[in-house]
Parts: structure tokens; sequence; C-alpha cells
């Protein structure tokens, strides 16, 4: 496969699918509602062309190319965002299954590293991000994060959906991942599914 790194190595792509689909400049052009000069100086590897129609004539030509897989950090960040707006919307529930999926797609990353994502607006769920950052990186780096506070009282996150009795309160305390008890914060391991 070819890399596609400067504006030259576009063109060339573009050029060379455009001749193996035995299309002439200006009939490209049309089809994408360009003139035949915009074409020419693509072609070229003209560095100042527009990226929003270089993108389009190169989508008509089959020419694909993805964005590199998000890293660890960017997935935190994303799962911070997403949980403060669903917060803000009132929905502590669906918050936490995106809590939940992003922790276990971290697991899957084995990061080395994770900084302080951006505040959720709840000091139960910037908990349960470091905790979890903590149990995603155990075992893969000696760099746990040192960011994050533990909570002042007790969380059971499951509680916020379903009523507790007692003997399920203290099979869950049993139950917790150590990273996530000593932020105070209760769930089942195989809630979890990460460890």
């Amino acid at each position: 496969m070819k890399i596609i790194d400067s504006a030259q190595a576009l063109g060339q792509a573009i050029r060379g699918a455009r001749i193996a689909l035995g299309l002439t400049q200006q009939a490209l052009a049309e089809s994408n509602g360009l003139s035949r000069k915009f074409i020419g100086e693509l072609e070229s590897g003209k560095g100042s062309i527009e990226l929003g129609s270089a993108l389009k004539v190169a989508k008509s030509l089959g020419i694909i190319w993805g964005a590199p897989d998000p890293t660890p950090q960017m997935v935190l960040d994303k799962a911070a965002r997403d949980i403060a707006e669903e917060l803000s919307a009132g929905d502590r529930e669906f918050a936490l299954r995106l809590a939940m999926d992003a922790l276990k797609y971290l697991k899957t990353m084995k990061p080395e590293r994770l900084k302080k994502p951006r505040p959720t607006g709840s000091e139960q769920f910037d908990a349960l991000l470091a905790a979890g950052a903590r149990l995603v990186i155990e075992g893969s780096s000696p760099h746990m994060p040192r960011w994050g506070k533990k909570l002042s009282a007790a969380w059971f996150p499951g509680s916020d959906t379903r009523n507790m009795g007692e003997a399920f309160r203290r099979l869950t305390i049993k139950r917790t991942p150590k990273m996530f008890a000593d932020f105070n914060i209760y769930i089942k391991d195989n809630s979890l599914e990460i460890t």
C-alpha cells in the first residue's frame, strides 16, 4: 500500500486512479463540480489546493485513507467529555456505561501512561476514571497515574440504578478491585469485566 504523505503523493494517486478508470481530467472535474484546472493542479501536487475539494476528488476515485487509531489518552479524554455531557443531561446510568466501556477499551490497549483528563463535573466520576486508569495500567507499566482524589464517602455506582441490600453491598465490597477500593468506590469485579 502506498503511503500518501504529501501533496505530490496525493496527486500521483489521483492521477493513477483517474487513468485506471479511463477518465479524462475534464470528466473527473465535471463529476465533482470542479474545474479541469483544479484537477491538473491537484495531480501535479500543488500544495495550496483546497483540502475539502481534494478529499472529494479522492473519495470519488475510491482513494481513502484512515486516521491513526486513537491513543489511550484520546480514549480517556473523550470518555471524560462524554461523561460530562451525559451528567449535565442527568443520565448517570449512561455516564457509568460510558466510563466502563472506556476502561474496558483502555485495558485492551495496555497503556503505559495516562494523564489526567478534564473534570467530568462529578467528583465520583473523576475518581472512577482515576481508579480505572490505575487498574488498566497495572502490570503493563511502572508509571501509575498520580492524579485523582479518594472520595470522602463510599460510592456504590450500582446503587445509582438499583436498590442494593446489605448482603449485596458486603459482597460488592469483598469483590471490589483494590484500585477502586483505594478511591472508596465499590463495584464488583465481574461487573467491570476489565480485570
